[in-house]
């Protein structure tokens, strides 16, 4: 993995990233038998999705060249907590995909600290915490969506 110099660096790497997880949970989706899996898969799909056009809409104006160059920090991971320990292989179960869909993800919390600690400019900041209240709404409309009343 390589490490990120800017802040559209970063915005880049989480684009990436959330498209992973909404390609991962496409496949999960095809692969599953079960329909009440294959709906939360199809959700978190679109949960997915909506992240990466929050992002790219974040990232549109600014320019490669010219965004917020980042402190050296330490080195991102290569891997992430995420990937070893999901067990959504294969045909997941409804609780396999949720556990799946909730499993804090190391890289993810990285990225967005690498933005938190790039700058002392509040725009930055803010647009931290604008995505990790984004994580949070998605959390809580994964929660919503898996109520059983």
């Amino acid at each position: 993995m390589s490490q990120p110099s800017t802040i559209y660096d970063v915005l880049s790497m989480l684009v990436d990233y959330h498209r992973q997880r909404s390609n991962r949970f496409e496949q999960l989706r095809n692969e599953s038998t079960d329909p009440r899996t294959k709906i939360l898969l199809e959700h978190l799909v679109e949960l997915e999705g909506h992240s990466v056009r929050v992002i790219e809409a974040e990232m549109k104006p600014l320019s490669p060249d010219h965004s917020t160059c980042l402190l050296t920090g330490p080195t991102l991971s290569a891997d992430n907590v995420h990937a070893a320990e999901c067990r959504c292989a294969g045909e997941p179960s409804f609780d396999d995909a949720l556990t799946c869909a909730l499993t804090a993800d190391r890289q993810l919390d990285e990225l967005l600290d690498r933005i938190e600690d790039s700058s002392a400019a509040p725009t930055v900041a803010q647009l931290a915490q604008r995505l990790r209240d984004l994580e949070r709404t998605k959390g809580q409309q994964i929660a919503r969506f898996t109520r059983e009343d």
